[in-house]
Formats: structure tokens, sequence, C-alpha cells
């Protein structure tokens, strides 16, 4: 398996990089002040679909995402709603899960929260000042950049563009690069009851130190892949390798993957331009998967353009791979109520598993992964009245798991095989509507319903499913 590295701009084999089969992933999440927004849920399931893949491949994963929930942007409206940091930022990461849920993400194996591991933050941070990475000044703590000679090798910049960012302007720092690791209390803070004791006094940490103390604790350094929005490859993944590369005399990180934008009408989502989508919205017209599937149809690496006509286009396309599964889950219960066909049509299942593992094998390319879907949809829909019980079993199987690698229609139930009694009124109302008696084959029809059971007429006879 081939994937980009952020880090040295480079196609590089996994296997060349991680140790056996378990993979340790760390994945930035939400700071936890507003509603979450597609650009959130790209990075979620891109993220998702990446550990699924590796579980495909037989890999352990233990995934890892935080939630910052404290922050100035958590602090300023808690402020101006006259709440605590943590009433706002318990809110949010509610309705995150909530969003969460419905796109069908699996739970990370832990979710840390910043406020629950001050004290690791802490002694972190004084080991960077231990070691001369980092200094005091009234209450603040800051990381001076210059004492890292590799700063700026993951965004790739030049000390000149980064003497221009004018990160956190303060007077006091000795350098214009400089970043906060601690910060002294404020007024605002202190409204929003987000202040902790520490060394140097009350304050709060800094934004990138949340990340270098959490992936550390949980996964140990060096880990395997670090993982976010390309956003956050300067200054926040900047700033957090240069940390934890000083805490740890180490590379702290084997693979930063990074996924990219989402565009309105051509440009990125920002709140300056008031064009930010939420899921939330999104969510009330479209169901969480339909989304989901969307989000992947383009390269991870390749901006993502979103339109309502692009999202009906995934409506249909995500529709056409569901008929196809349901399709073929209601002749397998045919098969088992009524009998085997004697002779299936021969099919090959094998080519369409190699094609989707070679799509995804090459850097995370969800589009020709679903591109394959289709083709083996077509298939099935081909197929689907020539198959024997074993064969449409055998192909229910492969596509469904294939599917699942992209985090689909693992929900659905099975369509259940009739009882002995149920299969001949079946037989009776197909008789009933042959012979044009159709008030009995209503009736037989409404009772099935009022079971929750949908018959359906084909070409080839009765079928049914789950409503």
């Amino acid at each position: 398996m081939e994937v980009y590295n952020t880090l040295s701009r480079k196609i590089e084999k996994l296997e060349d990089i991680v140790d056996g089969k378990r993979v340790k992933m760390y994945v930035c999440g939400i700071t936890a002040y507003d509603y979450s927004h597609i650009g959130h849920a790209r990075s979620a399931v891109f993220f998702d679909v990446f550990r699924r893949y590796l579980e495909y491949l037989g890999y352990e994963v233990v995934y890892v995402q935080n939630f910052t929930d404290v922050d100035d942007k958590i602090i300023n409206r808690a402020v101006k709603e006259g709440k605590t940091q943590k009433e706002v930022a318990e809110k949010f990461i509610e309705e995150y899960l909530k969003d969460m849920e419905a796109l069908n993400v699996k739970k990370p194996t832990y979710q840390p929260k910043v406020t629950e591991h001050i004290p690791d933050i802490i002694e972190f941070i004084q080991n960077l000042i231990e070691k001369g990475y980092a200094y005091v000044i009234d209450g603040d703590v800051y990381f001076h950049v210059p004492a890292f000679e590799h700063y700026g090798e993951l965004s790739k910049q030049s000390l000149e563009e980064l003497n221009r960012h004018k990160i956190e302007p303060d007077e006091r720092k000795r350098d214009v690069k400089d970043f906060a690791l601690w910060k002294s209390a404020k007024e605002a803070d202190l409204k929003a009851q987000a202040v902790f004791d520490s060394p140097w006094g009350r304050g709060r940490p800094g934004w990138h130190i949340e990340c270098s103390v959490m992936s550390a604790k949980y996964l140990g350094v060096p880990f395997d892949i670090h993982g976010g929005g390309k956003d956050l490859i300067f200054p926040h993944h900047e700033n957090e390798r240069a940390q934890s590369f000083a805490r740890f005399g180490v590379e702290p990180v084997k693979i930063w993957v990074h996924n990219d934008f989402i565009r309105i009408k051509g440009e990125k989502m920002s709140k300056s331009l008031g064009n930010i989508v939420r899921i939330r919205d999104v969510l009330q017209r479209y169901e969480g998967e339909v989304l989901r599937y969307f989000l992947l149809t383009a390269h991870y690496r390749s901006p993502l353009d979103y339109t309502e006509e692009a999202l009906e286009r995934a409506k249909r396309a995500y529709e056409y791979l569901r008929s196809a599964l349901i399709n073929l889950d209601m002749e397998i219960a045919y098969l088992k109520t009524f009998g085997d066909r004697k002779e299936g049509k021969q099919v090959d299942v094998e080519d369409y598993i190699r094609r989707f593992e070679e799509a995804m094998n090459r850097d995370l390319h969800t589009p020709d992964a679903i591109a394959v879907l289709h083709e083996f949809a077509g298939l099935i829909n081909k197929s689907l009245y020539e198959l024997s019980l074993n064969q449409a079993e055998e192909l229910y199987e492969a596509f469904k798991r294939l599917c699942g690698v992209l985090g689909l229609f693992e929900k659905m139930e099975r369509v259940p095989a009739l009882s002995r009694e149920d299969a001949e009124k079946v037989v009776e109302r197909e008789r009933a509507r042959k012979e044009r008696n159709f008030e009995l084959a209503d009736a037989i029809r409404d009772e099935f319903a009022k079971r929750g059971i949908r018959l359906i007429d084909t070409p080839k006879g009765t079928r049914w499913r789950v409503e």
C-alpha cells in the first residue's frame, strides 16, 4: 500500500514504514466552539476510510482523535453567551458526535479532551524549558523556534516566509516565530472559567501543545500516521512536530497525511465569505451515507467542489449501489424460500476485489474504488436471476465487504426467507394476479405490509424486502 507523505513530499510504501501489523494513527479533531461543517466531515470520513482499509488489510489500528475543548474561540463564545468554556465545548462535542454517527464514522479507540490532560501538558512544557527549547515571560511560556533547527521542514517554508507570518504578536518574544505553549489568564479566561493552575501561574495551554502531549500519551513516539486537514500543516502541525521532536529527540511521526479543502463555487469555505455549509443542515435533506459517498468522490488530496447538483448526482449513484445490494439480497431470500437453481451463471468476483484493492493501495484512490463498485453492481444486476444460491451469497458477501471499506451499507438489514405459510400466500397472490383478482392480491400485499414486509413484483415473480 502506498501513501503520500507530506513531510517527504513523496509516495511511500506503508509496509516499509510500519512495524508489524499494528498501526498507530492520530487525527486532529474539532475545536468545539460551533456546529461542524462539511470540511470537518471530509476529514473525518476520509481518515475513517483509511482506518477501515488498514483493518481490511489485516492491521490492528489504534486510532486517536482529540477534542480541543479550551481555546480562544471557545472562550469568546462562552463570554458572549454568558456560559462557561466547559458548557460551550460539551454542547458542540455532543453535536459533532451526532453528526459522526449519521455519517457512519467509527468511534476512535481514544477520544481525549485537552482539559483532561492539563498535568501531562504542564510536565511536557517543563521538559521543553529544561532542555532550552522554551522560556517563560510573566506567566506566558513560548517555544523558541530558532532553537529547533528543523523548523519549516513540514510546511516547506523558507526563513523569510516564516518571519512574515506574525503568529501570536508579542513584543516580549525573543523571535517573531516563537509560539505559545502556555497562556497566562486574561479577563475572558476568568469569565469563561477556562483557567488552570501551573508553575507559571494560572492560565491555559496554547493550541499546538495539546496534540503533542495526547499523541505521545496514547501512541508513544514515534507513531505511524498523523492526519488532518491541509489547513493544519502550518502552523499547527509544523509547531506540533517541533515540540515533539524537541521533547523526544526523534522524528515523532513516520507519515503525515493531509486532505484537501471543500470548495463552494470555487472558493474555500470560510466564515468571512459566509459560505460555511454545516453537516447538520445537509443531513436535513440527505441521508448521512449519501453525504459520506459524496465526500469520497474526489481523491483526498484534491479539492472537492460542493454543489446541490453534485450532491444529487452522488445520491443517485449511491442509490444505484444500494439497489444492487438489496436486489441481490432479495434474490437470495427468494432462493432460500422457493429452492435453489440447479445450475447458476459462473461469475468471477476476484477481478473486482483485485481492482478495488489496487485503487485503494494507490494512495487511497476512492474515486477509482467507487468506479469498481459500480462495475460490480452492474454485474450483479445483469446476473441477478441466473445465480445459484451459493453464487449469489458469494457476490453479496464480496460486494458488501468492499462497500464496508468505504463505510457504506453496514447497517442494512438482511432480507429474510419466508416461512412456509407466507410462501404459500405469495404463491396465492401471484395466482390471483394472473386471474386478475386484484382485490385478493392487494389484500395479501397489505397483510404483508402491516408486518413490515414489502412485496415487490418483478419480471421473474414476487420478491420482498423489510421496510
